[in-house]
């Protein structure tokens, strides 16, 4: 997409946004379903089945240039509800796709029977909100994403300069906050063979074995 393109995501893609801001790298940098999916809307002509490679380098980077911050704080932080662990190769489509519909499914399973959930999650799109017995806001769950939650202007920072316990990663995963980890996986289960996605199911399982009352553990998305 052109630079203009891509700059007139905020004032078309997400007119509410507040202000570009900076803030701490972590837990505080978490995006919302809502604003996952307002992404992958207004640039789908160009993403097609391209994969988060290219949402970095094409989208992100343009969109965030002028400011130098992550995208999270670029269009509005939110405090951590999910880590998301994923491959950067899976096509943004699928990725979207799947966070989207984890999001329905955990407010809905709070409060529909299990009739109800079954026929809410098996309707097709992305809506916004959903019209069922109780009403779904994608505004109201929050992931850490890693393409955009770090500032990938600034990456060497956000891994701890070489020591994981200080890494952006780390520090939103073990926040009290973080309630489960939210891996999107294909039927050939790629993010398993990926260096930074079983750092972060190790430390999703010491996490649960530490806190197995106030810790989902892993959770898959497809």
């Amino acid at each position: 997409p052109s630079a203009t393109v891509v700059r007139r995501f905020l004032r078309v893609g997400l007119p509410n946004a507040p202000n570009a801001r900076p803030c701490p790298s972590g837990p505080d940098r978490a995006v919302t379903a809502f604003q996952l999916n307002e992404l992958y809307e207004h640039f789908k002509s160009f993403i097609n089945d391209r994969d988060m490679y290219y949402i970095s380098s094409a989208i992100i980077k343009p969109t965030t240039q002028p400011e130098r911050l992550s995208f999270a704080e670029f269009v509005g932080p939110s405090r951590v509800q999910y880590f998301v662990s994923h491959f950067w190769g899976t096509p943004f489509q699928h990725f979207v796709a799947s966070v989207v519909k984890h999001a329905q499914q955990s407010v809905m399973c709070g409060n529909l029977s299990s009739l109800e959930r079954g026929d809410a999650i098996a309707s097709t799109g992305v809506p916004l909100r959903t019209s069922t017995a109780c009403t779904i806001d994608l505004r109201d769950t929050s992931y850490w994403i890693c393409s955009l939650s770090n500032n990938q202007w600034q990456v060497a920072k956000e891994l701890g300069n070489g020591d994981w316990a200080k890494s952006s990663f780390y520090k939103a995963l073990k926040s009290e906050d973080c309630t489960a980890t939210v891996m999107v996986i294909d039927e050939d289960a790629l993010p398993l063979t990926r260096a930074w996605c079983l750092f972060e199911v190790l430390q999703t399982f010491i996490k649960f074995k530490r806190y197995p009352e106030g810790f989902d553990g892993l959770l898959l998305a497809t």
